[in-house]
């Protein structure tokens, strides 16, 4: 879920070589772009309630660990990439790396640089990294959040908005991070559309629920934290639950909220 420099988002890339011709943003920047804000994506109605069942990793080794992800991640394929044709958008799948080792490469940089999971934007990749004491003790509604949050940035690569947001034309620090946080909570959104789809066919309780949005709530960062690039905690927590309640990409349109939704 992390951003890093490793798998960092074109937004960044945009800044640092300053060809992005286009408008400003939404809320305190606001934006023109039709991809962001009008996007055909939240159009797309809602996701049909999938059957999709995944078994909890049988132990916390990397076999178990791996094979559940993998179950998840075709699920993901199958959800998305049929609710995306469905509306004429493309669906082609990422690929999807599950890797074991701090130094192994992934996107131009290591495995410990993603912990516990990036999505790589020039390659279209999927790469999760949880040393032992993640898979240990982690939540495994933890790791459905990694895999489901992952593929919201690659729903944002097929269907414009990685490229709409990477063409803004961004005047400060404070520009590129209002940006990044829309970007990310937009993907915890689409995040909480497909749980949110799949958690009455999985079974899914409401402790189970309670413990998704503390994680997701986790995850955030207040202000003056030091990379303030994804959304506070309560932002995160409440696009997350937008999502999941909506089950439609239609509640996910960070792109025209109001700048205190996306602080």
């Amino acid at each position: 879920m992390r951003l890093t420099a490793v798998a960092a988002t074109a937004l960044t890339a945009a800044v640092l070589t300053g060809l992005a011709p286009s408008p400003a943003m939404a809320g305190s920047y606001p934006i023109k772009d039709r991809r962001l804000t009008h996007n055909a994506l939240y159009g797309t109605g809602q996701f049909p309630a999938s059957a999709c069942r995944v078994a909890p990793p049988a132990d916390r080794g990397h076999a178990a660990v791996r094979a559940y992800l993998t179950t998840t991640y075709t699920c993901l394929n199958t959800a998305w990439g049929r609710h995306l044709r469905t509306h004429g958008l493309p669906g082609a799948k990422p690929s999807f790396a599950y890797l074991t080792r701090p130094d192994a490469p992934f996107c131009q940089g290591k495995a410990a640089d993603i912990m516990p999971g990036a999505y790589c934007n020039p390659t279209g990749a999927i790469g999760v990294y949880l040393p032992g004491p993640v898979r240990e003790y982690a939540p495994e509604v933890g790791f459905l959040l990694v895999m489901a949050h992952e593929y919201g940035h690659h729903v944002q690569r097929l269907t414009g908005v990685l490229q709409g947001a990477a063409q803004e034309r961004y005047t400060s620090k404070a520009h590129v991070l209002e940006a990044q946080r829309r970007y990310e909570l937009q993907a915890d959104c689409l995040a909480g559309v497909y749980i949110g789809s799949v958690w009455d066919a999985q079974k899914r309780s409401v402790p189970e629920w309670g413990t998704l949005i503390a994680i997701a709530w986790s995850l955030g960062g207040e202000k003056g934290s030091k990379a303030n690039d994804h959304g506070s905690r309560a932002n995160r927590a409440r696009w997350f639950n937008r999502g999941f309640a909506a089950e439609s990409p239609a509640a996910c349109n960070t792109w025209t909220a109001a700048p205190d939704r996306v602080a």
